[in-house]
């Protein structure tokens, strides 16, 4: 009979108990690191599985005892994220646990200041931050504590600095604004990281008083030439003009007529517009309001149009066409020129029995022209009269 041999399954090591896990208490971001799992009893063989869990996740790594002795080399690129990192290493049932903390590095280039509100108003009351949050080349924020130093140069080119030191990963610091309108510039370093600058605006505050001027100011009521409105230099009451684009709403009201609204816009302080001469003469107040505050009233007068002096009037019948044609002028203006074409002549007609008619021409050359049907008119003599402006023209004539 032939023996037959049996082969016994080797029994599992077991391990229990405490594994002595040694690490350093910190190392620098993107630092290599040797950690070492000791057991004196540990056979040799057995895996060690060590986890390192940080900010951003588990990391696995297995290693045999060697005489006792597990050794794990952590490279640089698994310790660039800062922060407490656990470690944890299970040999069968046995169990070692550690805390490492890996620090941030120094702060590189850029630091980048952010600033809000992006503008204030120039009074010294109103305020904004300024706010950095510098970082070590592997993007973690520094440590707290570090220094950065604030550079700001104001709109009158006066230079300030400050300090502050990083808490909770960032470093801040009110800003004040000045009682200068324009561009705060700031700038931030650390150590030697340098980054771009901000800009905090500093904008006008209210507008203070200012009153307003005309050109030219002794306009006819012709109703077609135009003055020029124009503010004075509106400031707050720091002397900071208006910024560019601000919207000024000028009021002209005319004696017993609608108030007519013209906007306008500043620049350099200065706002315009153009106002149409009306076709009544009499006194226009105008006023400018911008932001509820309202400029001193101006009054304009506007004189009767601008014919001046007598001109002539004639008249001639068309028995053929049975129409009637009226021709005024030449009508002149102050300095013996034609008035402007489209200038209206009101023309008055008294017939022979009292009755009034009243008619309208448009100039055209210097002379205005209107035509009437004979039919429109009984026999008999009438007087003419006809006003443009000062100037005065009339005659008399007979429908037969």
């Amino acid at each position: 009979m032939t023996g037959c041999t049996r082969t016994l399954a080797q029994p599992t090591p077991t391990l229990s108990g405490t594994l002595n896990l040694r690490a350093p208490a910190a190392i620098a971001a993107g630092q290599p690191v040797t950690l070492v799992v000791e057991r004196s009893d540990a056979p040799d063989g057995m895996i060690v599985t060590l986890v390192m869990e940080g900010s951003y996740g588990p990391l696995l790594s297995r290693a045999p005892f060697q005489a006792g002795r597990a050794e794990f080399q952590i490279p640089a690129t698994d310790t660039q994220v800062a922060g407490l990192v656990t470690l944890v290493a299970h040999a069968a049932a046995a169990e070692g646990r550690a805390e490492l903390t890996i620090n941030p590095g120094q702060p590189v280039d850029p630091v980048t200041p952010l600033v809000g509100p992006h503008s204030v108003i120039a009074d010294g009351a109103h305020w904004g931050s300024v706010v950095a949050i510098p970082f070590d080349s592997f993007g973690n924020p520094v440590a707290e504590g570090t220094p950065l130093q604030f550079r700001i140069r104001r709109p009158d080119g006066s230079p300030e600095t400050f300090s502050a030191s990083v808490t909770h990963l960032l470093a801040w610091r009110r800003i004040s604004s000045s009682t200068h309108a324009g561009r705060t510039t700031i700038s931030v370093t650390a150590g030697d990281a340098h980054g771009p600058d901000a800009n905090l605006i500093e904008t006008p505050g209210w507008p203070g008083p200012f009153s307003l001027n005309a050109s030219p100011s002794n306009l006819p009521a012709d109703g077609r030439q135009f003055v020029t409105l124009r503010t004075d230099p509106i400031t707050d009451v720091y002397g900071n003009q208006m910024l560019d684009g601000t919207l000024i709403t000028f009021v002209a009201e005319t004696p017993g007529g609608q108030p007519r609204l013209i906007p306008a816009y500043t620049i350099d302080g200065v706002a315009e517009a153009q106002l149409q001469a009306p076709s009544e003469p009499g006194t226009v107040t105008v006023r400018a309001t911008l932001y509820g505050v309202e400029s001193t009233a101006l009054l304009i007068v506007f004189a009767p149009g601008l014919a001046v002096g007598a001109f002539p009037v004639t008249v001639s019948i068309d028995h053929a066409t049975g129409t009637m044609s009226i021709v005024v002028g030449p009508l002149l203006a102050a300095l013996g020129q034609f008035v402007p074409n489209g200038t209206l002549a009101q023309i008055t007609l008294i017939g022979p029995d009292g009755t009034t008619y009243q008619r309208e021409a448009e100039t055209l050359g210097g002379l205005a022209r209107l035509t009437l049907r004979r039919s429109e008119l009984v026999s008999g003599n009438y007087q003419i009269k006809i006003d443009i402006g000062t100037g005065v023209g009339q005659t008399n004539f007979s429908v037969p």
